[in-house]
């Protein structure tokens, strides 16, 4: 049997509200964890820090962030490692921990635990990072799929 040359990630959001988007993250078909991010908005349009990216497909790297101080996953779609989808434009969008909306600028908050619409809990930023990073390092291409449902 043949081992896949991709990791595949993808991201269902399920729940939305005025303020922030849940959803469930998926590795290769097997659930890994609970998201928060921003709030969904229609195409074209973006307001900066309090925006989810658009439900599109990314590639993920793994590589330092000066932010965060540290290495970390960032999604991106064009070679600056920044994103540009469906007419808005975002840079240094990264998984990470949180607990609410209000933890994040744009990026994707992983969780254990889903305990309302706008709250998660028990972070999963570093087993997600090392199971990218893994991926990476054996020669594996990340995808990572967004679907607002």
């Amino acid at each position: 049997m043949k081992e896949t040359q991709h990791l595949q990630l993808r991201l269902i959001r399920d729940r939305y509200s005025v303020q922030a988007t849940s959803g469930k993250l998926f590795v290769n078909g097997v659930f890994f964890g609970y998201t928060l991010e921003d709030t969904v908005r229609a195409h074209g349009i973006k307001v900066i820090g309090h925006t989810a990216i658009p439900a599109y497909i990314y590639q993920i790297k793994i590589n330092y962030s000066n932010h965060f101080k540290r290495r970390m996953c960032l999604i991106y779609n064009q070679d600056d490692g920044s994103i540009d989808a469906l007419g808005v434009q975002f840079t240094g969008i990264r998984f990470h921990g949180g607990n609410r909306h209000t933890d994040t600028s744009g990026c994707i908050l992983i969780a254990r635990n889903r305990i309302s619409d706008e709250v998660i809990q028990g972070s999963l930023e570093k087993e997600l990072t090392c199971l990218i990073d893994q991926a990476i390092e054996s020669g594996k291409e990340v995808v990572f799929e967004i679907i607002n449902s």
